[in-house]
Formats: structure tokens, C-alpha cells, sequence
């Protein structure tokens, strides 16, 4: 839940504003820019599955700013990357970990966002654009938020659009399902002058409503849901499934379907100067994949400027309806025409339990180059922990990476100034 200050340029008495003054206090610091916020804020954050045979390693820098012009126009831009290394099984079957690949790949991404202010309501118009060797995606974005009955309730309507291209193997001769092979290599991809890859594209349309609810001025009750659907090539290129004593590429319907509805509470407890909240999240979607998320967090001022927060995360879910372990796959074949490796379509159960500190430096006499408000300085460090919920563990997919007490890390340094 995005809990901000009202815009400077606004002065208003309704319990909206005094709830999210109150509780802004206590939010957690460091979330993405929001509409009515000067601010520049860099971050570095690193993630790492230590398995033996299958390691991964993220590093995902990003950068971010964010301003009002006046009374009816704001800007955003962000920048941000993915550099990957590690190692990950082609082959999904009894054999996936003794078939890990190497590889190492980089993703860069850009957007722009406008904002359009009245007194009432925000418009919010944006693109994008992410590549990396293999995969390009293009995004537009719109999105308003309308606040109604005094300012106690805000509503907010969001629609986004990506036109993306995936590399994959050049099948065109290739009629029958089990003669499809994988990709290689990123070397060629989106090479006009290669025969050997073929672009496929994807599209994908994303929907969400957001409503915000003032309940008492230290209570703020959060609805919404999020709906989206899936057109175009949607497997991974490189992955293939051992089907008998066949290994061929990963097959997954072209069309998919997917609706999240979510409620959030947030509460502020004045005495102590901390907060709690609480997230619940539910996900179906047309390849029969059922989950639930349930998220818990505190915020608590340890020191004036010091914010600590802890969180606990929860999700399980249901596999996919076409979805089999290694070992069904090789001793039975596929149910029907379709057939994944792919973890997140398992029936899995993982947690996360993280820590973040926040420190505000905050400027007295405009004593930081005159125009800068407060200096912000956080850290963040989050532990993974996954389990498979298959019939049969030891052949889901990346088995290698749970056999440890800790499954992944997840660390985070972020500093910033808002002005």
C-alpha cells in the first residue's frame, strides 16, 4: 500500500489527508515515487540461490526520479537492470540437475511516466521499453485516481499493454509437437540474416483497480484486483522436457488468463510510533494454477530518524492442470498436448522473512545544496525458503536448489533524497 504526504501544494482538513499524514510516519520508506513526490532515489539490490549444481546470482541496480512542476504536471523517469549469472537445467527430467547450463545474460529497462493534476484526480500516462539478448518488451501504460466523499475514499483505475518479442528456435519445419527443439543459444536472436531463430511474439494485457478506504485516522483498509491476460509464445526457448527417452522443448497454450484479487489494512499504533500491516492475496487462472499469499509486517520507530521494519511472506499454490514431475514425464508422457520444467507451475510452498532499517537525515536551513529536504538511507535483507509439494520432490523442477537450510537471499541497499 503506497502511503505518501498530501502535495505541498494542497492544504486540505479531510480525514483522508490527516490518515495518510498519520500513517505515513510509520509506512515503510523506500517504495517506488508516487504522485505529489519530489524524489531521487538509487538502489543496488543482489539475489542469490546457492544451490550446489544449479547456482543463480542477480544484481539488479536502479535508479529513480520523480517531480511536480506546478499545480497539473508531474514526471517520472526510471532506469533499472538485471545482470545474471549462474547455472540451470535444459533438460527437465530425472537427469535435470547432471544437465545444468551455465549462462550469463543482462536486461535493461527504461520508462517514463507523465502525471496530469487536478485538484480531485491524477492522470497517469507512461511506455517503456526492457531488452536483453533474447527477449525485447515494449509497455504503454494509463492509469487515474479520483478522490471521492471528502477525500475519504480514492479510487484508482489502471491499464497497461506490453508488445513483446521472445527469441526461440527456428521449428517452421518442424510440424509434430515432439520434433520441437530448443533454443541453443542467444547468439542469433534477432538477427535478420540467421534462418536458424524465429521471433515470437506475445502480448499482454494488464487491468487494475485499487480502492482506498479511510476507516478512523489511524486505519486504512485497501481493495483491489488485478486482472490479466496472455496472447503469444509464453514457454521458455531454452528448457525441454524428457518425454520417454525424447527431450524435447518446453509446450505451453498460447492463451492464459489470470485474475488476483488482494485487501490490504494498515495500522497505525500512535503510543509506540509503529504500525502493522497486513496483505492477503488469492490468484486463479486458466491453466488451473490456485495460490494464496498472506503477508504480515511491522514498522516501529527504534530512534527519531531510524525506521526498522520486519515482514513475513506466505504463499502456496496448486500446480498447473498439465503439469507432471521428471519422472512422469519420462515414465507416462505428458498429460495431453502441453508439458513445463517450469518451477512456477509446480504446487509449491515458499516463505520469506526479512529485516529493513531505514535512516533519515533530515535537512535543517536547507544546509544540503539549499533545495534538499532530507537525505533517505536504507538496507534490507530478506531469507527465502521453498518447498515442492509434488508427488514427488526429488524430480519437481530445480530440486537441487532446496536440499540447503536456506533456499535464497535477498539484500538491498537504497539511498535517496527528496526535495
Amino acid at each position: 500500500m503506497q502511503l505518501t504526504r498530501p502535495r505541498r501544494r494542497r492544504a486540505t482538513a479531510s480525514r483522508l489527508a490527516t490518515a495518510v499524514v498519520a500513517l505515513a510516519s510509520f509506512a515503510a520508506p523506500g517504495s517506488p515515487p508516487a504522485a505529489g513526490d519530489d524524489q531521487v532515489r538509487a538502489a543496488v539490490t543482489y539475489f542469490a540461490e546457492p544451490a550446489p549444481n544449479t547456482n543463480l546470482n542477480v544484481v539488479h541496480p536502479q535508479v529513480s526520479y520523480s517531480q511536480d512542476f506546478g499545480d497539473h504536471f508531474g514526471l517520472a523517469v526510471g532506469y533499472d537492470a538485471d545482470v545474471v549469472s549462474g547455472a540451470t537445467p535444459q533438460v527437465f527430467g530425472v537427469d535435470a540437475v547432471t544437465a545444468a547450463t551455465k549462462f550469463t545474460d543482462a536486461r535493461h529497462n527504461g520508462s517514463l511516466g507523465l502525471r496530469f493534476l487536478s485538484e480531485y484526480a491524477t492522470l497517469r500516462l507512461g511506455g517503456g521499453f526492457a531488452g536483453e539478448h533474447d527477449y525485447r518488451s515494449g509497455t504503454v501504460n494509463a492509469g487515474i485516481t479520483t478522490e471521492l466523499f471528502d477525500r475519504n475514499t480514492q479510487l484508482s483505475v489502471d491499464y497497461t499493454h506490453n508488445f513483446d518479442r521472445v527469441c526461440d528456435a527456428n521449428n517452421a519445419a518442424n510440424q509434430e509437437l515432439l520434433e520441437l527443439r530448443a533454443l541453443d543459444s542467444s547468439e542469433l536472436c534477432f538477427r535478420k540474416d540467421s534462418d536458424q531463430v524465429a521471433t515470437r511474439k506475445l502480448a499482454i494485457d494488464t487491468a487494475q483497480i485499487t480502492w482506498t478506504q479511510v476507516t478512523t485516522p489511524w486505519l486504512l483498509l485497501q481493495f483491489g484486483a488485478t486482472g490479466q491476460v496472455l496472447r503469444g509464445f509464453q514457454a521458455n526457448p531454452y528448457r525441454q522436457v524428457l518425454l520417454g527417452e525424447r527431450a524435447v522443448q518446453e509446450h505451453l497454450p498460447g492463451v492464459r488468463n489470470r485474475i488476483a484479487p488482494w485487501a490490504r489494512a494498515k495500522f497505525a499504533l500512535k503510543p509506540i510510533r509503529g504500525s502493522i500491516e497486513a496483505d492477503l492475496r488469492g490468484y486463479f487462472d486458466s491453466w488451473s494454477v490456485k495460490a494464496l499469499t498472506a503477508e504480515l509486517a511491522w514498522d516501529q520507530y527504534i530512534a527519531r530518524p531510524i525506521v526498522l521494519r520486519a515482514r513475513a511472506r506466505w504463499h502456496m499454490q496448486d500446480s498447473a492442470l498439465f503439469y507432471r514431475d521428471g519422472n512422469q514425464y519420462a515414465s507416462s508422457g505428458p498429460i495431453g498436448s502441453y508439458w513445463t520444467g517450469d518451477r512456477e507451475l509446480s504446487a509449491l510452498f515458499n516463505s520469506v522473512y526479512g529485516v529493513k532499517a531505514t535512516y533519515f537525515i533530515k535537512s535543517r536551513g536547507k544546509q544540503f545544496l539549499r533545495f534538499i529536504d532530507q537525505f533517505v538511507i536504507s538496507a534490507k535483507a530478506d531469507m527465502i525458503f521453498y518447498r515442492s509439494r509434488t508427488a514427488n520432490p526429488q524430480f519437481s523442477p530445480n530440486y537441487d536448489r532446496t536440499k540447503g537450510l536456506l533456499d535464497a537471499v535477498v539484500i538491498q541497499a537504497q539511498a535517496g533524497f527528496d526535495f
